[in-house]
């Protein structure tokens, strides 16, 4: 019992010193080191196997990933194991691909402006990763020409170019579900940090076709303008873009999925409707990945990735949610 007792209390003490040390520019770089000294743990694994106690006190580093993770979150990172593996056993190992899959229905981007591609693609490169419902995922962001997506230090997330910017349904559908309850989770422009008890933040999610549901998550608090059980019009605003949940930075993070659940669906490739899609200018200053093959057009159609500039070429109807 008073081992238990003693992990606790490191877990606790570890996220208030995370939350202490974030609050300072010296203190977040202090916490990302600290933050990758938690693979350290390793050698308690090896302790415990040779019989060595000194090494197998290394097993407490494992909890130095309490600086920046809720305990909550913690756990929804252990569902998506567990439901990364039933999903790949009831697809039987077949999971969707860009190849195979015959898409439903026709998506717009779920924004208006010129955005960028910050993270995924369908290509193995380019792939947004994570659990399997987010094999296909987007992360988009608002960048300069410079390679910046904010301005001043970057430690507000008012400093950021896509916060507060509309975002908007990207097909007609029903809401199933909703989360509002989180807070903008703190920035500081260098790492990735989560304030809130689910690592999605507020998110919507969307039915659009049997087995076709759409995810946009890391909302704005008070944002959301849709309830469970709402119908939507494609394009219609139904919230606003913030960073909420497990974030570095505000973005919309955008899936589609299998089923209305996050952790026991597959991921879906999305071919885009009506898009202009260019290389962003000086995007290897701010990304460094290789962005090769980063789209695919098949007619009226687009598969896009990573460093791509990214709008919507129809003509907007912007219907509100009253």
């Amino acid at each position: 019992m008073q081992g238990w007792m003693l992990i606790i209390l490191i877990m606790l003490s570890c996220r208030i010193v995370g939350i202490v040390l974030r609050r300072f520019k010296a203190g977040g770089i202090i916490l990302v080191l600290l933050s990758k000294l938690m693979w350290l743990f390793l050698l308690g694994i090896l302790g415990s196997l040779i019989g060595n106690d000194a090494l197998a006190l290394f097993h407490y580093f494992f909890l130095l990933i309490f600086l920046s993770t809720p305990l909550s979150v913690f756990i929804q990172s252990l569902y998506q194991l567990v439901g990364d593996t039933y999903v790949k056993i009831s697809h039987k190992n077949k999971l969707p691909a860009m190849e195979t899959y015959v898409q439903k229905g026709s998506y717009i981007l779920p924004f208006t402006g010129k955005w960028t591609v910050f993270n995924g693609g369908v290509n193995d490169n380019l792939l947004h990763g994570g659990s399997v419902s987010q094999k296909y995922a987007y992360d988009f962001i608002i960048a300069n020409d410079e390679g910046k997506s904010f301005e001043g230090n970057g430690r507000s997330v008012q400093n950021y170019f896509c916060y507060g910017k509309e975002v908007i349904a990207p097909a007609d559908g029903t809401v199933v579900k909703v989360r509002r309850k989180s807070k903008d989770t703190f920035v500081d422009g260098v790492a990735a940090y989560c304030d809130s008890l689910d690592l999605r933040g507020n998110y919507i999610v969307i039915k659009h076709h049997d087995k076709e549901y759409s995810l946009i998550a890391h909302l704005a608090p008070n944002s959301i303008k849709v309830n469970v059980g709402d119908s939507v019009k494609q394009s219609e605003r139904i919230a606003i873009c913030g960073n909420t949940g497990n974030t570095s930075e505000p973005h919309i993070h955008f899936q589609l999925q299998t089923g209305k659940s996050f952790f026991l669906s597959a991921g879906l490739p999305i071919a885009f409707t009506d898009v202009v899609a260019q290389d962003k200018e000086n995007y290897s200053l701010m990304d460094k990945r290789p962005c090769a093959d980063n789209l695919k057009v098949v007619g009226n159609n687009s598969y896009i990735g990573r460093g791509l500039e990214v709008e919507n070429t129809v003509k907007l109807t912007l219907y509100t949610s009253i």
